[in-house]
């Protein structure tokens, strides 16, 4: 299980969870549930995953007209990803912690 997130300069968090590796398909897919019904322009950081860099990508964001705008983290940068430091604590924190019981799926874990 993977998981894409995003978090608002005003603390606000977005994520979503999926299984196996990013693709650039995907990615879009989940871009176009993070700009669902978004009235504003969406200025989103994302790091250098080679996903983040498709045609399918920039086809998408050069769709939106401006309302979005992707700006790329330099090659390796945890420290400037808000995200890591989201994960890093349910890491810490939160699902990790306990394994899970017979039977119980991570999915609805994370979720809750």
């Amino acid at each position: 299980m993977s998981a894409a997130s995003a978090v608002s300069s005003k603390g606000a968090f977005w994520f979503a969870t999926y299984e196996g590796g990013l693709s650039g398909e995907l990615f879009v897919t989940l871009l176009k549930k993070l700009m669902f019904n978004r009235r504003k322009a969406v200025h989103l950081v994302v790091d250098g995953l080679p996903a983040h860099k498709k045609a399918i990508v920039k086809e998408y964001v050069a769709s939106t007209q401006g309302k979005l705008t992707l700006h790329f983290l330099p090659g390796y940068a945890p420290d400037l990803n808000p995200d890591e430091l989201v994960w890093s604590h349910v890491k810490r924190t939160g699902v990790a912690r306990r394994p899970l019981q017979k039977g119980e799926k991570l999915g609805p874990r994370i979720h809750e």
